[in-house]
């Protein structure tokens, strides 16, 4: 049963999904999220205010803490060999007041028309950009759209009856704690990491979030129990030309289960389904899957 609640939290967000057509044989990067922040960064290039907002906007915030970014890619699956003819397509998610600069970005990419990608430089061409949630069309040859440029909002239905979930992690996950990664998870650590990158999203870019929910939610997390794992490191790096070195992407993969009152997180889960959890979100990190059962 679905039943309506006060409101939990109130995030806007757009969800996009970029289709580019393989123009020649290319082998490229097993895992592209580093690879299509590159690309999307240099067609943002020429659209400075927009660029600004979405790229330079994750400064050191007072106090030392770093604040997220305002979008998420989400690349494809794991693959090396592109041949000629090949489908790349991947989502980027702009979230919150980023949803301002969503024709800027757009325009950047049609305006771009081909991509050059890996160590090869081999081209891409942009096929169609969709609004993925709706599957509608926002530009492919001969057609714009942007009637179709349409924001979602986090979904806070709560779930009530269910006892048993399913967590499974899609992409490196990347929870530190005291400076090492995290290799086990409990279901109090998931919960803190979603209900701070919410905190930390609606303060910076727009939103709410019920802060007393919060809380009460934190001590409840304490007390629903872990009932499998098979969770294990998953060693990946990706070269910074900022930075001119290779900077570590290691997270966890597999799945866990859980057992207890899970209704009231049921909001929760589901939003982390879309933000992702942990660190590097911005290159498709922390991906997960909440399957949620009676």
């Amino acid at each position: 049963m679905i039943n309506n609640e006060p409101v939990h939290f109130s995030l806007k967000y757009l969800p996009l999904l970029i289709r580019l057509r393989c123009c020649e044989p290319a082998r490229l990067p097993g895992y592209l999220g580093s690879t299509l922040h590159g690309i999307l960064g240099w067609a943002l290039l020429n659209h400075k205010e927009a660029y600004r907002y979405i790229y330079e906007n994750r400064k050191m915030a007072e106090g030392g803490y770093d604040i997220p970014n305002p979008y998420i890619i989400n690349p494809p699956g794991y693959r090396e060999q592109y041949n000629k003819g090949d489908e790349l397509r991947f989502q980027v998610i702009l979230l919150g007041d980023a949803l301002r600069y969503a024709e800027q970005l757009i325009n950047a990419l049609i305006t771009a028309g081909s991509f050059t990608i890996g160590a090869e430089r081999k081209r891409f061409q942009l096929e169609e950009i969709m609004q993925y949630d709706q599957l509608q069309s926002i530009w492919k040859p001969g057609l714009y759209a942007p009637e179709a440029i349409k924001a979602e909002v986090l979904s806070e239905h709560r779930t009530e009856g269910c006892t048993n979930c399913s967590i499974q992690l899609l992409t490196p996950l990347r929870i530190r704690r005291s400076g090492s990664l995290l290799t086990e998870l409990d279901f109090i650590t998931i919960f803190r990491s979603i209900s701070r990158r919410i905190t930390e999203l609606t303060a910076r870019y727009g939103g709410y979030v019920n802060e007393q929910e919060i809380a009460w939610l934190m001590e409840a997390a304490q007390h629903i129990p872990k009932t499998s794992s098979g969770l294990y490191v998953k060693n990946m790096e990706r070269y910074s030309t900022r930075r001119d070195k290779k900077m570590d992407l290691s997270g966890l993969l597999g799945a866990m289960t859980f057992q207890g009152e899970l209704a009231p997180f049921t909001p929760w889960l589901n939003a982390a389904c879309i933000l992702h959890l942990g660190r590097n979100t911005t290159l498709g990190c922390g991906k997960i899957d909440a399957v949620i059962m009676n």
